[in-house]
């Protein structure tokens, strides 16, 4: 006989079967990775490795907020996330060195990172130029390594060019990650001035140096310098110096009165030119100097001067080459290598200075001149007798210097034709400008005489025959300083 089913039970059974597959479906409808929990990575990041002050982007996955970054060796950072959503967001700026675990509030999530230092850069700021005696801001920057956000703490040690120091100071935060220092400066001197910061660095920064600054001192500020009287005379004479910076730069000043040139070009020698000067007008004025170097740099400056009037009748100075004519005040006088005798004389019966600036030296009234280059010359008197002093400038081209040599040779003439002629003994051979002298035997003369070089290092000279011998020394030129050394001997072997 058949049992009846109890369809109470299989209703139960049922049921429960429909409600299990009733909640796999939901379950299938819910985020895959909320099932795990929360869940941080790094966006985009090959590595779990961060730099204090760099910030970190960071996914979330069904995390509650905030988060926080706990450091192994203590202290946390909170991070706030920008969106609290099932799939969020979040950006850490690491505050600590070593490794952190971020997890958020219910302590889920656990991503590990370690973060090391951070570089950073020091730079000093100092302006190009800063007048003498004038206190100046240098500013010396810390920065930490872009983009990050992390302000370098601690002190920056400023030295010179030697490596002694001048300052030591404590950094203050800026902001941008970057934190600085300044004092103010004050040029004891003309001249160059090099400033290089050396940062030491602090628990969660490198140190770092920077590169060196130039400054340049000068008694203007600026790049040139006028050194000149703030009134003067009419007639009286001046002396005006320009000095342009850095020193040593190779270039010309030309001096002005009101814009108007008072000067030829003046070469510049260490950086300084230097121009005698005779007002003739009274009145205020506007004395300036303006440079180019040979580098194709530039400048100027200026500063008044007030002039009174002076004697009416100005001193004149004659200055004459003995054996020439007298030079005019302002002309150019090409002269070549050697020593000139001159005289020199005033109206006023005064004493005549002479001075130069130059290549050529002056001593007593003789004038040396080099071979190649330009010198000025300057010729002036205190005045007297009515006269007022006055300056008379010129100008000497150097022209190109002429070789000589020393030579054994003996003059042209008749010879004995059997004994050998000593041309060039072992000490000697060079020019004074100390080029080798070569000798030759003219082609029409090879077949009477011929040269001879002994192991010693003399040159002679030895007849074949009766007749006659041209024999030619000579040495190369020295581009734009010397010419050519040309010495010719012709003679007969009876």
């Amino acid at each position: 006989m058949t049992k009846p089913r109890n369809r109470r039970g299989l209703g139960i059974r049922i049921a429960a079967v429909s409600a299990l597959v009733l909640g796999t479906v939901g379950l299938s409808t819910m985020p895959s990775q909320a099932i795990g929990g929360c869940s941080i990575t790094n966006s985009g990041a090959s590595s779990s490795t961060g730099t204090v002050g760099v910030p970190q982007m960071l996914d979330t996955n069904a995390c509650v907020g905030p988060l926080y970054a706990n450091y192994q060796g203590g202290g946390s950072d909170q991070i706030n996330m920008t969106n609290t959503g099932v799939l969020g967001q979040a950006v850490w700026f690491p505050s600590r060195i070593g490794n952190a675990t971020v997890s958020d509030s219910n302590g889920a999530g656990s991503y590990t990172s370690s973060v090391a230092k951070t570089s950073t850069q020091a730079t000093v700021d100092a302006p190009n130029t800063a007048q003498v005696g004038v206190a100046t801001t240098v500013t010396v920057t810390v920065q930490s390594n872009s983009p990050g956000h992390y302000q370098p703490t601690g002190t920056v040690t400023v030295v010179d060019a030697n490596g002694a120091t001048i300052t030591t100071m404590g950094l203050t935060p800026r902001g941008t990650g970057s934190s600085y220092a300044y004092w103010r400066w004050t040029a004891p001197s003309a001249g160059n001035f090099v400033f290089k910061a050396i940062y030491s660095g602090d628990s969660y920064a490198n140190a770092s140096t920077s590169p060196q600054d130039l400054l340049i001192a000068t008694p203007s500020g600026g790049t040139i310098s006028l050194n000149a009287p703030s009134s003067a005379t009419a007639g009286n004479t001046l002396t005006l110096h320009a000095s342009v910076y850095p020193y040593g730069v190779q270039g010309s000043v030309g001096f002005t009165l009101n814009g108007a040139p008072i000067s030829a070009s003046v070469p510049l020698i260490n950086g300084l030119a230097t121009y005698s000067w005779m007002p003739t007008q009274a009145g205020n004025f506007t004395l300036g100097a303006n440079y180019t170097t040979n580098q194709g740099g530039s400048g100027s400056t200026s500063q008044p001067i007030s002039i009174a009037s002076g004697p009416t009748q100005v001193d004149f100075i004659t200055l004459t080459q003995v054996g020439s004519s007298s030079w005019q005040p302002n002309n150019t006088y090409t002269l070549g290598a050697g020593s000139y005798q001159f005289t020199a004389t005033a109206l006023s019966g005064a004493q005549v200075r002479v001075g130069e600036s130059g290549p050529c030296s002056w001593s007593g009234y003789t004038l040396t001149v080099p071979s190649g280059g330009s010198c000025n010359l300057t010729a002036a008197t205190n005045g007297g007798n009515g006269y007022a002093p006055t300056s008379q400038g010129y100008i000497v081209q150097a022209g190109l210097g002429q070789q000589t040599a020393a030579l054994a040779a003996p003059l042209s003439g008749k010879v004995n034709y059997k004994k050998v002629i000593k041309l060039e003994t072992p000490t000697q051979g060079t020019t004074n400008a100390n080029q080798n002298v070569l000798w030759s035997v003219a082609k029409k003369s090879k077949s009477v005489c011929s040269l001879v070089f002994p192991s010693d290092g003399s040159v002679n000279l030895k007849f074949k025959t009766r007749g006659y011998c041209t024999v030619t020394a000579t040495a190369p030129a020295v581009t734009g300083q010397w010419a050519p050394f040309v010495l010719q001997r012709t003679y007969q072997g009876a």
